[in-house]
């Protein structure tokens, strides 16, 4: 068998095939290149290895997107031909499958051994008296086979941030750890006589039948039944079928739980867009900006380019000396960079009173009466809700001096702004934030050295006009 001419350095399943065109070996790799190499190296010694390579006649290769991909890959396609050299397949110890429990809350386990056996138990093991064994509800389904526990383990971890579920061996009176930090539900795993869930409406029961209400069992089962989808290899029809859920809601006005599957298709595009998704790394050195781009594109929900950024922030001290700056970020051959020429500060003229949004929407203003700076294609500005409505205002009432006939050049920019303190990131018309935190470290790194650099500047012009005012008298 000769070795493929070419092998891309890029995550996949390669397939060993007999002179039948029959799978032979199935494995899966994050680099191909460097995983098959090994099979064609002259130091090979090892006796099923050169047994394979004499039988095997052709090599399959199978890119995929990511290592995800090509885990979840590999189990679909061990299962469905059982290869002769996948020898691990005849003692189920070497394999691994993650188990789904049959409950109203299930819960998900790893396991070498599926045991699909009926289980039993006694409905009331410290009564002295005798009782029919039931049987139990909570049976176990199960998928696989993995080969790869580590990546199975990291693969679960990154699911469960964008589809919480409970991993509590016993129920509780207050919310577990994993829920404050939002891998958890919460309300999977409480005491059912808890106060704090009779007087938290998050955890409100029903006062009828005793348990959870429908709406939060739900809720939980669909966040299982999308794990599901994704292991089984289905993450084409999940991300249809959530697209298709956020469109309706966001027409019946249900803005809050369109925000939730929002936040639930970024998670996915952000776990498969990745080419090392089991060990997550930063932009390569010397990538250029184009994936950056992307990303941004994807998570504003725009087709439009992004090639100039603008941000800005205010500083005064008790609403003195107030003033602003306008930085500005183009896309550069690597990265999205610091232009300096580009740089604006503003001296606060209209607005005497302690007010940032005052502020932010006089020097919003003021900037687009300037129709020979280049426009932004996205406006980040430092601070909430507040700022975002300020900025939106003023850009609107300058719409119709910028008409196509007066200003071809004009384009309305993306309007944002960015809360420090939980990193969110609040668009126009867009009812709940992003947070930032849970999207790649570079697009969160992006907005915070953006928002840095305009406070840097504005406080700089600050103290130099403090300076000035003091020397003077």
């Amino acid at each position: 068998m000769n070795k493929p001419k070419k092998i891309p350095h890029k995550p996949g399943v390669y397939i060993f095939k007999d002179r039948h065109q029959k799978p032979l070996y199935i494995g899966k790799a994050g680099n191909l290149k460097n995983r098959l190499a090994f099979y064609f190296s002259q130091t090979i010694k090892i006796p099923k290895i050169a047994k394979l390579l004499e039988e095997a006649k052709k090599i399959q290769i199978l890119e995929t997107a990511s290592e995800i991909e090509a885990l979840i890959k590999e189990a679909e396609l061990i299962k469905k031909y059982l290869p002769k050299y996948n020898v691990l397949m005849r003692d189920d110890k070497g394999y691994f499958y993650i188990g789904f429990t049959k409950e109203i809350f299930p819960k998900i386990l790893i396991t070498h051994q599926p045991d699909t056996r009926p289980k039993y138990q006694n409905p009331n093991p410290k009564s002295q008296t005798k009782h029919k064994i039931q049987k139990l509800k909570h049976e176990i389904s199960y998928i696989g086979p993995f080969t790869d526990g580590n990546a199975l383990k990291i693969t679960l971890r990154l699911l469960r941030r964008i589809f919480p579920y409970c991993t509590c061996k016993e129920t509780h009176k207050r919310p577990c750890l994993n829920a404050e930090i939002g891998r958890c539900p919460g309300y999977c795993c409480f005491d059912n006589n808890s106060k704090f869930k009779i007087l938290n409406p998050k955890f409100e029961t029903n006062s009828k039948s005793k348990i959870l209400n429908s709406k939060q069992r739900l809720e939980y089962q669909s966040n299982i039944k999308n794990i599901m989808a994704v292991l089984r290899g289905k993450k084409k029809q999940l991300i249809h079928e959530l697209k298709n859920k956020m469109s309706t809601m966001s027409k019946n006005q249900e803005f809050e739980k369109a925000a939730v599957l929002r936040d639930q298709l970024f998670g996915l595009k952000n776990i498969f867009e990745h080419r090392q998704t089991l060990e997550v790394r930063p932009l390569a050195r010397g990538q250029t900006s184009a994936e950056l781009e992307n990303r941004l594109k994807i998570l504003l929900h725009t087709a439009k380019n992004i090639s100039r950024i603008e941000g800005y922030d205010i500083s005064n001290i008790s609403g003195t000396e107030a003033t602003s700056s306008m930085v500005v970020f183009s896309k550069q051959a690597n990265s999205y960079a610091p232009d300096k020429n580009q740089y604006r500060k503003f001296k606060i003229k209209t607005v005497h009173q302690i007010s940032d949004v005052d502020m932010m929407r006089e020097v919003i203003t003021r900037r687009f009466n300037h129709p020979e700076w280049i426009y932004p294609d996205l406006i980040v500005m430092d601070g909430g809700k507040p700022q975002l409505n300020a900025a939106t205002a003023a850009l609107k009432s300058q719409i119709p001096k910028h008409k196509p006939q007066i200003n071809s050049k004009f384009k309305i920019p993306i309007i944002t702004a960015l809360a420090k303190q939980n990193e969110e990131l609040y668009i126009e018309r867009w009812r709940f934030p992003i947070k930032l935190k849970k999207q790649p470290q570079e697009i969160l790194h992006l907005f915070q050295r953006i928002r840095d650099e305009s406070h840097r500047f504005a406080k700089k012009y600050h103290h130099k006009l403090r300076e000035k005012k003091f020397k003077n008298g």
